[in-house]
């Protein structure tokens, strides 16, 4: 199947997959501290989490900023039950990124402008004529 094809078959579930895992992907080759396990692994409040937060971000006119964009990552975690902890633990919920993003690593903050990155490029993308009237009512 060609990559048009392919794309037109996608949904905000499955866009959300391929930049959350490429977002991982780079994490990963990058070296850098804190690198999440697949999606397949994740529990399906934070995959329902994501994907509302790609498909808000698929509807604005202007992505928010690497520091908004943590803050408000910041305020989901907690609502889904994370605290700080130095150590990233899914099972205990702790992460060391919940803090301001001042206090970020800039591994870090690097990590947040790369996922807005990935999502203005699928933005991006799915603005092309070939991809228009796919039946994506959740992007502009």
């Amino acid at each position: 199947m060609d990559a048009i094809r392919y794309i037109n078959t996608l949904d905000v579930n499955e866009i959300t997959k391929i930049i959350y895992e490429a977002t991982r992907f780079e994490a990963k080759w990058s070296g850098r501290s804190i690198v999440p396990e697949p999606w397949e692994e994740r529990d399906e409040a934070f995959r329902n989490q994501m994907t509302k937060v790609v498909e808000e971000y698929f509807k604005m006119d202007k992505l928010p900023t690497p520091e908004e964009a943590h803050d408000s990552w910041v305020k989901a975690y907690e609502k889904m039950g994370w605290k700080y902890g130095e150590k990233r633990d899914p099972v205990f919920k702790t992460h060391p990124d919940m803090v301001p993003f001042n206090e970020l690593s800039l591994d870090e903050r690097e990590k947040d402008a790369i996922f807005l990155a990935f999502i203005y490029v699928l933005k991006e993308l799915l603005k092309l004529p070939q991809f228009k009237g796919n039946g994506y009512s959740w992007h502009s």
